[in-house]
């Protein structure tokens, strides 16, 4: 207590100085650190202001400089004190081209102490305070930058920010005045309009501003000029003279004829001439103001009055301004008759064999007429000749031979023929038409099986060129086999018969010919010399047996005839069968017959493949070239079998054969491949380089191994605030749907019975492998679709139509849809069952129990009033939706 009454006070200050421990005694208690507070003279600072600071603390402080102060977009002078340091000042100055509302001054404290030597604490911060020292600058845009005659454009300028003064006063405008300045959003964004001079022709044209006239909210004013884009006025209406250069034209003559404008001109055609007894072509120009033409007067005519009339409203000069009236050119004479013909052809079709007489007649005698005057189409003619001087003439017309063409005509050149009075004829004159079917009907013939051996036989087809008629067995010469009634079921162009070889013989090339002239085509026209077949190898020779004297008769094995190796080269004798393998990776059988010569193959694992891979394709397996001894196709098929790693296989990928196309160095899929565990197993008919790559199972296109991680949330355009958006994005995610190509997802649209086999089958993510599916139209089902189908019939989810048709691009309905899921879920059908809705008696029967199940279960809802609508089509968002829930619902369980 007594210390504390104590008048003086005994200060303990340990300092560490020197090492010594000092007691100081002093008269005034500095129990506390100083603290300060910060205002401002001005809180709003443009271009050319500052504002003074004031930094006033609760007492006598030191050490206060610029190095205790963060200052932003400004600077500011070194404080100083004029009373011992209670109160400091300095002067803001704001920095330039800055706009910014929220700025404050930040003292460390730690920076001053009081004169008792104790440090302030914290931080202290000045008001608020707006720098802008940004000019106000603009742009300027005319909407239509070419005007002409009654037209205005719309002037748009626009602020960097909302200024004022901004008046018309301040804009210069060329060739034009504007009017109507006005802002609708505070002074950011003004409107004008443009309206240009009459009688103006004038390209280049700008509107300028003076920025010194405007400013900013904060008083900044803006410097220099802004232009606008170009713009062209047009106001002035073009006006023309015609010069016609020979005025006196005959038979054969021609004028030139030169139009001026007043200025450059659009538009001008042909179109807008009227020429009178004659026509104009070849007009051209070089600057748009003078155009040349060709007059041509119009043959038969004498008339000593002639002009060319302009009708000035089809031009228009560059502004779009049309002319007014018509202009005229001066006059010309014209005197010209021309002989002229007809052409007959008696006979109007002509096959193999046939000849027309060919009549010419003039209009009256001429000369010089010959055959090189004619154009004949398909054919030629005889010399034509005249027996009543000159007017008329005739020829034989004979028709080239292996043509089919129903259109045909001759052509008389006109020119080369003149009257008795020296006119020349003009132009051409075409005959009536004719028809020549001179072609032979040709074939081909396809033996299907070429190894045929004990208890085969072979479909034979013969394809010709067209629908032939007389054709049968007696037209076919068959070696070592006999052969069945030949039928089409085309009309006529394919025709099929089955080849049975004969017994006892041993014979690699066999042919089957056709004399052609047995058959004709419609025309009635036989064909000529043979047709062979593809070679067939005939082996029917019956095996040897031997018995012994001691014991009953064995057979002996009979004669294998396939050539085998596994280390991936083989040489197969003619009409035998090979199977070559290289380890266990791939394997080539070879059926006899697949060539008519000795085949030498080999498989080469390719070692290098990164510039194969030149879209980054995954394979499954290694790339092989196979090679072999000979550069055409096999005649039949050769079967591969590849083993592929199907470990890194996601859900939604699968494998399929490829084949690299040296030419265009990209990889085509080979079609019907055959998945059997980790095999695959496919036919060609050529050798080069083949893998296994992993394709999408969806759209069967390779999977590229894109370095890029996926998004996770995918990105539809049309989808956003869709009702089904969420579900959607969750399918994509899963694999379950793809977009279009062009980055939608068409919610909207009707989906299709194969469309949703897909879709639900990738949802159950099935592992069954693809089997030749026996819909009578399974071949309207798109590649795309059939593993999908085909996985759908293995698992009872989908039987097809009563027909035996599965129609794949019919858009499935609410009730077909429903029995599928229900299918999928495994609900088993109930006799007579009833549903809740409304239309219970539209719902077919089959469809009722699938229909109860999964309302109950939550996955399908009415479409208004308790009704279900069976018969409704169903949306790619509809179809998504229930298989989501299909999928939450199994999770569920």
């Amino acid at each position: 207590m007594y210390l504390r009454k104590k008048i003086g006070i005994i200060v303990l200050v340990v300092s560490l100085m020197a090492g010594l421990l000092c007691l100081k005694v002093s008269d005034k208690v500095y129990a506390a650190a100083p603290t300060s507070t910060i205002s401002m003279e001005y809180t709003l600072l443009k271009i050319g202001s500052t504002s003074q600071v004031t930094f006033t603390f609760s007492e006598a402080v030191q050490g206060l400089d610029t190095g205790d102060l963060t200052v932003p977009n400004a600077t500011l002078t070194a404080p100083s004190s004029s009373d011992g340091g209670t109160t400091w000042t300095a002067t803001l100055t704001p920095k330039p081209d800055i706009t910014d509302a929220t700025n404050v001054i930040t003292l460390d404290n730690a920076g001053v102490m009081n004169l008792g030597g104790i440090v302030g604490v914290g931080t202290s911060t000045s008001s608020n305070y707006t720098i802008d020292t940004l000019r106000p600058t603009a742009t300027i845009v005319v909407a239509d930058t070419v005007l002409t005659a009654g037209e205005t454009s719309l002037i748009t300028i626009t602020f960097s920010e909302a200024v004022t003064g901004f008046s018309v006063a301040d804009l210069i405008v060329e060739n034009g005045t504007v009017s109507g300045l006005s802002s609708s959003d505070g002074g950011i964004t003004w409107t004008t309009t443009l309206t240009p001079a009459f009688g103006i022709t004038d390209a280049t044209n700008i509107i300028t501003l003076d920025n010194t006239g405007i400013s900013d909210n904060a008083g900044n004013t803006g410097t220099g000029t802004t232009p606008s884009n170009n713009y062209e006025i047009y106001t002035a209406r073009p006006t023309a003279t015609i010069v016609v250069a020979d005025t006196t034209l005959n038979i054969g003559k021609t004028s030139d004829v030169t139009f001026t404008f007043s200025e450059a001109v659009t538009d001008f055609t042909l179109a807008d001439l009227v020429v009178t007894n004659g026509n104009i072509n070849n007009l051209a120009t070089n600057d748009n103001i003078t155009y040349t033409a060709k007059l041509t007067p119009t043959p038969g005519i004498t008339a000593g009055t002639n002009k060319i009339t302009l009708h000035n409203t089809g031009i228009e000069n560059q502004g779009g301004i049309t002319g007014i009236g018509t202009t005229d050119s001066n006059n010309f004479a014209i005197d010209t008759v021309r002989p002229t013909a007809t052409i007959d052809v008696a006979d109007m079709i002509l096959t193999a064999g046939k000849t027309s007489e060919v009549t010419f007649t003039f209009s009256e005698a001429i000369t010089g007429f010959t055959n090189e005057d004619l154009t004949v189409a398909n054919g030629t003619l005889s010399a034509v000749h005249t027996s009543d001087e000159g007017v008329t003439w005739t020829a034989t017309l004979i028709p080239t031979v292996g043509i089919d063409d129903g259109t045909n005509v001759i052509t008389l050149d006109n020119s080369g023929i003149s009257d008795m009075a020296g006119n020349a004829g003009t132009g051409t004159t075409a005959s009536n038409n004719y028809a020549v079917y001179t072609s032979r009907p040709t074939a081909t013939i396809v033996v299907a099986d070429g190894m045929l051996t004990l208890g085969k036989t072979s479909l034979v087809t013969i394809t010709f060129s067209e629908a032939v008629s007389g054709f049968n067995n007696a037209d076919l010469t068959i070696a070592s086999g006999t052969l069945n009634t030949v039928r089409s079921t085309d009309g006529g162009v394919t025709w099929t018969a089955t080849l049975t070889p004969q017994a006892n013989v041993s014979k690699s090339l066999n042919v089957i010919t056709l004399q052609n002239t047995g058959v004709s085509n419609g025309a009635g026209n036989a064909g000529e010399g043979i047709t062979e077949s593809n070679p067939y190898s005939v082996f029917t020779v019956q095996p040897v047996q031997t018995t012994s004297p001691s014991s009953s008769s064995a057979p002996i094995a009979p004669i294998d005839n396939t050539v085998k190796s596994t280390t991936g080269k083989i040489t197969v004798p003619i009409g035998k069968s090979g199977l070559v393998s290289l380890g266990k990776e791939i394997q080539i059988s070879i059926p006899a017959g697949a060539s008519s010569r000795e085949l030498t193959l080999s498989i080469d694992k390719v070692s290098n493949t990164e510039p194969l891979l030149t879209h980054k394709e995954i394979l499954a397996s290694p790339v092989f070239e196979l090679l072999k001894n000979f550069t055409e196709n096999f005649l039949v098929p050769v079967k591969l079998t590849f083993t592929f790693d199907s470990t890194g296989l996601e859900r939604h990928h699968s494998a399929a054969v490829f084949y690299f196309d040296e030419a265009n160095k990209t990889w085509e899929k080979v079609d019907g491949g055959i998945i059997k565990g980790n095999q695959i197993i496919v036919e060609v008919n050529h050798f080069t380089k083949f893998a296994v790559l992993v394709v999408d199972k969806t759209s069967g296109k390779p999977v590229l191994n894109n370095p890029v991680e996926p998004t996770t949330e995918p990105g539809f355009s049309d989808i956003s605030g869709h009702w089904a958006e969420v579900r959607i994005k969750q399918a994509s995610s899963n694999g379950i749907i793809n977009g279009y190509p062009d980055g939608t997802f068409n919610p909207g649209k009707n989906v299709t019975r194969a469309e949703f086999s897909v879709m639900l089958m990738g949802a159950l993510n099935s592992q069954k492998e693809e089997v030749e599916l026996v819909f009578s139209d399974k071949t309207e089902i798109g590649a795309w679709a059939k593993m999908a189908v085909s996985q759908a019939v293995q698992e009872g989810i989908i039987s097809g139509y009563p027909d035996d048709t599965f129609r794949s691009n019919a858009n499935i309905t609410r009730a077909e849809m429903v029995v599928m899921v229900a299918n999928a879920l495994k609900v088993s059908n109930i006799d007579n069952a009833t549903t809740s809705f409304a239309d219970d008696k539209s719902i077919p029967v089959w469809a009722k129990t699938s229909v109860e199940t999964l309302k109950e279960l939550g996955l399908v809802e009415g479409m208004g009033n308790n009704e279900f609508k069976p018969k409704a089509q169903t949306t790619r968002a509809e179809a998504v939706v229930i298989l989501m829930n299909m999928l939450d619902k199994t999770k569920a369980e």
